[in-house]
C-alpha cells in the first residue's frame, strides 16, 4: 500500500484510474472495512482517501479530539486490507470551506474513477454534499448502513461501548480487540513496591475504555504477554487529576521506559476502588491478575 499525503488540494494524479472509499475511518470497524473490500471489486486501482487530522479539530474545535485510531494506527490498519492507495488530505481552514464542487474537483485530480460511500456519507463546507451529488460525477457504488443486532456499527457508537466498559462488545465490531499504542513514561514507582510493576503508558489522542480494571494484552518486542490494565486516578495511594493508564505486563520483567507498547483490550474486570488499606488492595490485585491471566 502506497501512502500519499495531499495537501492544500495541490495539483497532482495517480497514473492509474483508482476507486476510492471516501471517510474518515475512525476504528478502521466492521462498517468501514466493508466500503474497503468494496474498493477492490471494480478492475480499478483500489484507494481509501481520508483527513488529518480529524475534520472535528477544525469544525468543533476541539484541540484534544480523542480517537479509536490515531493516524499512525488507522495507516496500520488500513494496511491490513491490502489496498493499492492510501490518500491522506491535510484538513485545516482552507479544506473545510471547500464547496461540494471544489471538493468533487479534487477527486478528479486524484484521477478518482469510482467512489464508495456509506449512505449517510456528507463531505465539503457544512456537509452540503453527499453521496447522490458523488453519484452525478462519478461512478460510485453506495453501501447500506451494517448492523449488528439492529443497531447501526459506528465510531460514536463503539466509543459509547467504551465508555460503558462493554469491551466485549466493541471488540466484535471492530472485529479485533481495541489497542491503545503508546510510550511507557515515568509514574509514581508505586506498583513495584506491592509486587504489581506497572507500565505507565503515554496514550495520546487515543479514546480511554471506562475507568476501572481490564484484562489485556501487551505486545513487545514482537512478543505477546498477557496483561492487567488499569485506567484511573488511583485513589487508593498518590490520587493524580489526570486520568492514567497503567500495564502490568504478566510474566515481564525489564526496563521499558521509552519503549512502544500496543496494549490491547479483552474484558473488563472491575470498575475503580479505593481500598482501605495496602493490604485490601494486594489481595484485589491478586484477583485480578489471576483474572488476566485465564
Amino acid at each position: 500500500m502506497k501512502v500519499i499525503y495531499y495537501e492544500d488540494f495541490n495539483v497532482f494524479a495517480i497514473k492509474e484510474g483508482i476507486c476510492a472509499a471516501l471517510g474518515n475511518f475512525d476504528g478502521v470497524h466492521l462498517g468501514h472495512q466493508k466500503l474497503i473490500e468494496e474498493t477492490k471489486k471494480h478492475g480499478y486501482k483500489s484507494a481509501v482517501i481520508t483527513f488529518f487530522p480529524h475534520p472535528f479539530f477544525y469544525l468543533k474545535n476541539i484541540r484534544r479530539y480523542s480517537l479509536l485510531s490515531p493516524i499512525e494506527e488507522k495507516i496500520d490498519l488500513i494496511s491490513c486490507f491490502e489496498i493499492d492507495y492510501l490518500i491522506i488530505i491535510g484538513f485545516n481552514e482552507k479544506t473545510a470551506i471547500k464547496s461540494k464542487e471544489e471538493f468533487m474537483a479534487m477527486l478528479k485530480q486524484l484521477n478518482v474513477k469510482m467512489v464508495v460511500v456509506g449512505e449517510d456519507y456528507h463531505f465539503a463546507k457544512h456537509a452540503s454534499g453527499n453521496a447522490y451529488d458523488l453519484a452525478h460525477n462519478f461512478n460510485t457504488k453506495i453501501i447500506s448502513k451494517v448492523e449488528i443486532d439492529n443497531i447501526r456499527i459506528s465510531s460514536t457508537y463503539i466509543k459509547e461501548l467504551l465508555s460503558d466498559g462493554n469491551i466485549v462488545y466493541a471488540n466484535k465490531l471492530l472485529n479485533r480487540p481495541y489497542e491503545i499504542v503508546g510510550r511507557v513514561i515515568h509514574g509514581n514507582k508505586l506498583g513495584r513496591t506491592i509486587g504489581y510493576p506497572t507500565a505507565n503508558i503515554d496514550y495520546g489522542y487515543h479514546y480511554l475504555p471506562k475507568i476501572g480494571v481490564y484484562k489485556g494484552l501487551v505486545q513487545y518486542k514482537n512478543k505477546e504477554y498477557k496483561a492487567m490494565i488499569n485506567i484511573g486516578n488511583n485513589p487508593t495511594f498518590n490520587y493524580v487529576e489526570d486520568i492514567r493508564m497503567e500495564v502490568n505486563i504478566i510474566g515481564f520483567n525489564g526496563n521499558i521506559y521509552g519503549e512502544t507498547l500496543k496494549v490491547s483490550f479483552l474484558d473488563f474486570i472491575r470498575g475503580e476502588k479505593k481500598f482501605n488499606s495496602k493490604d485490601e488492595l494486594i489481595a484485589q490485585l491478586q484477583l485480578d491478575a489471576f483474572i488476566s491471566q485465564n
